[in-house]
């Protein structure tokens, strides 16, 4: 979309004209202006010159002391300010169930011979608005074709970040896949929640694991310290596993739709490993019999010494380990990986030069 420039129509006459009836004969002080049959509570914005911006007071906001005066030959402008259009899946107004996201506007012109002004959504890549946009009472607004657009980055700043830098991600997603959805991209919408899921779980997996292990007390009795042990093995299981989906799909993700991402090399080098490591835990009743794929094997039984887990916070099956203090790294560049391809993905489907997938 091209951009557009932020410019103001000053027309001060056409503004004064369309408010003159707002312009007191003597001095007045007042609180209140009549909007159909609600008096709705204002509060003085700002004075530029003869124009006195007022606006209804915002839920929440405490009210002034005082009333807003005005002399003769000032004229009073009663404005909705407009912070952000929203997006939204019903059609209810006020169902906030139902609500996605919103988007921060800022004004392209006013028009006030026509009573009108035009406003357009604001890219990622420019400064968020100083203040909102002033849509004079009796005025339409308009969003001309093109003026609204979305990039994925606006999206995944919906949450903040965990500590460790983190956001959920298959919420983003999910928002990105089905805010005007392309035709055809229905199986690749399911397959990235899916990696996004999976890689949601690795997170908190491994989070939980890294507090358990801080907190692992190895002179606490029996009963506790194995308990806890236990608990710890049984979450590395599921967050390996968790981990290893997401970086495979993440891998052949580039195999479905052609995009110009390339999958990180640290994800790369790691996934020989996460791979090794998931086949283990996902067949764990054939390591308990020392075989690997139904065959005996002198590394199958590796999988159950926890020691180096305990140690130095590394999770090893045969010649293979995964440090836990590298993992972090190994999510955040997996689901930096994944937000670029669906931003990619979209626009390639969009495009239509995406072709069969088996």
């Amino acid at each position: 979309m091209p951009k557009r420039c932020l410019c103001v129509c000053m027309d001060n006459e056409g503004l004064y004209s369309n408010f003159a009836h707002l312009t007191p004969p003597i001095p007045i002080e007042f609180t209140h202006l009549p909007r159909g049959e609600e008096q709705v509570r204002v509060v003085l914005e700002e004075r530029i010159g003869r124009f006195l911006w007022v606006r209804p007071l915002d839920e929440g906001e405490i009210e002034p002391p005082g009333p807003i005066s005005v002399q003769p030959g000032e004229v009073v402008v009663p404005y909705t300010p407009i912070h952000s259009t929203s997006i939204h899946t019903p059609p209810t107004v006020g169902d906030t169930t139902g609500f996605i996201l919103g988007i921060p506007v800022v004004e392209v012109r006013r028009d006030d011979a026509l009573r009108k002004v035009w406003i357009r959504t604001v890219r990622i890549s420019e400064p968020e608005p100083p203040g909102r946009v002033r849509w004079p009472w009796g005025y339409d607004l308009t969003i001309e074709p093109g003026d609204i657009a979305l990039e994925i980055e606006r999206i995944d700043r919906l949450f903040p970040p965990d500590e460790d830098g983190y956001v959920p991600l298959t919420n983003t997603i999910w928002t990105w896949f089905n805010i005007g959805p392309a035709p055809g991209s229905e199986m690749l919408t399911r397959y990235v929640l899916a990696a996004a899921r999976r890689l949601d779980a690795a997170h908190r997996q491994f989070q939980r694991v890294r507090k358990e292990l801080d907190d692992f007390d190895p002179v606490a009795p029996g009963p506790l310290a194995r308990r806890t042990t236990f608990e710890i093995v049984g979450q590395v299981e599921t967050a390996v596993v968790a981990l290893s989906r997401a970086v495979d799909m993440s891998r052949n993700l580039v195999s479905l739709v052609p995009i110009p991402v390339s999958v990180p090399e640290n994800v790369t080098d790691k996934s020989k490993a996460l791979t090794e490591l998931r086949n283990a835990y996902e067949h764990i009743e054939d390591r308990a019999k020392g075989q690997v794929w139904g065959k005996p094997d002198p590394q199958a039984l590796t999988i159950f010494d926890w020691s180096s887990l305990f140690e130095s916070g590394t999770i090893t099956y045969g010649g293979h380990s995964l440090v836990l203090d590298e993992v972090q790294e190994l999510i955040l560049d997996t689901r930096a990986f994944l937000v670029r391809a669906a931003s990619e993905a979209k626009e390639v489907i969009a495009d239509g030069s995406m072709g069969s997938s088996g």
